[in-house]
């Protein structure tokens, strides 16, 4: 049996200041160096507890973070005597934070990270999640499911969209929102390669946004987005940027509108498993001490998935940017109502393809319509993830509640 469910939330200030180190942006193209900040890049920590199990979703306005990084984080939280293995660090994967991961320096031989900058951020998540489990106190948590239609692309396959939104919403026994838990499978690029600002981009507007109206914090994962599901927007401004982020803030109280509370009992399970890194530039990178450094197990990296179940709501967690064809299948195996995919989970490896559409590039470099595969690990990724995926949901989903 679950004891009664509570929660806290914490956040922290992680906006790289251009004040004179550059701070190179991420994704796009290389030396793209930030002159001004649009709005706050955040850490926002929501901890979730039932009796003696333990949860913590972590949401960084941030492209990705590296395993390696994780694991550091890890041992800060363990130092601390916090489960490490309860704790799950995502990413928005916002294309106006800095680079984290390596690969938008000056040139393609320099790594685009600050050392110093990323210890910061390893920091300010120790210290939210410690915060959040500092402050809890019971909530009972309510969800709902909605649409974004209109606002997404997938341009890879336009055929294949999931414009799904779902929301969460832990409410505290006053009657007020403690935490509203937002889910959308869309690049958070609205913001194009153009921009030198930094911005948590229309994540941030949906999350400020929902604060406004609903209370408490809000926090934005991002779904199975790879493929590429980005924003359908009439330009790339600032204005378009506003608007769509408050369409996604709409959409998701929509969701939760008459939505009441369900009974939860916190159930988790992680799991570690391996794949190989086929793909000859990663493997350059990383050789050259570009990539963030992390262990090789002879040609394979080692990663991990993750399975919150809170009875009618489940999340599941990949450690990349999963293609829509993949998290429909993963969606198809929670029984809902309410399923989250929340992706950049604990590791950023890249683009997660089905294997059947995974083309290798003739030329890495000028890859053409395989860009996806061009920064993918390599052609069983797609397979072995969702096994590991699929696995975990099976032994924890319906099962008694565990550790």
């Amino acid at each position: 049996m679950g004891g009664e469910l509570s929660a806290g939330v914490a956040t922290r200030d992680i906006t790289p200041r251009p004040d004179g180190r550059p701070v190179f942006l991420a994704g796009y193209g290389r030396d793209r160096r930030a002159t001004a900040i649009e709005s706050p890049l955040l850490v926002r920590a929501l901890a979730l507890c039932d009796g003696p199990r333990l949860a913590v979703i972590v949401a960084c306005d941030l492209i990705g973070l590296d395993r390696s990084d994780v694991l550091l984080i890890g041992d800060a939280l363990a130092a601390r005597g916090i489960d490490r293995d309860a704790v799950i660090v995502a990413c928005t994967h916002t294309h106006s934070g800095p680079d984290t991961l390596g690969l938008w320096g000056a040139d393609a031989a320099v790594s685009g990270v600050d050392e110093a900058y990323l210890a910061q951020v390893r920091h300010a998540v120790v210290e939210a999640v410690v915060e959040a489990l500092a402050l809890r106190c019971p909530v009972t948590v309510r969800g709902g499911t909605g649409r974004l239609a209109g606002w997404v692309a997938n341009y890879r396959d336009p055929a294949i969209v999931d414009d799904e939104v779902v929301a969460l919403q832990f409410i505290k026994p006053d009657g007020a929102a403690l935490a509203t838990l937002v889910n959308l499978a869309c690049h958070p690029e609205v913001f194009d390669g153009t921009s030198l600002v930094v911005s948590p981009d229309l994540a941030g507007v949906a999350c400020r946004t929902i604060e406004a109206q609903a209370g408490g914090m809000a926090l934005h994962v991002s779904g199975a987005l790879g493929g590429m599901l980005s924003p359908r927007t009439p330009d790339r401004s600032h204005d378009s940027m506003v608007a769509m982020g408050r369409a996604y803030a709409a959409a998701a109280l929509a969701a939760l509108a008459g939505s009441e509370a369900v009974p939860a009992a916190l159930r988790r399970r992680r799991s570690s498993f391996r794949l190989p890194m086929s793909n000859p530039l990663l493997r350059q990178a990383h050789a050259a001490g570009i990539l963030r450094p992390r262990r090789l197990y002879g040609d394979d990296v080692e990663t991990t998935c993750s399975v919150i179940d809170l009875g009618p709501i489940q999340l599941v967690t990949v450690p990349g940017e999963l293609l829509p064809a993949l998290g429909f299948v993963l969606k198809a195996a929670m029984p809902g109502p309410c399923r989250i995919i929340i992706g950049l989970a604990d590791d950023e490896i890249g683009y997660i393809l089905p294997d059947d559409q995974y083309v290798a590039p003739v030329d890495y470099n000028d890859p053409g319509s395989q860009y996806e595969e061009s920064v993918s690990l390599g052609p069983q990724t797609g397979s072995r993830v969702v096994a590991a995926a699929l696995a975990l949901l099976a032994a924890t989903v319906g099962a008694e509640p565990g550790r």
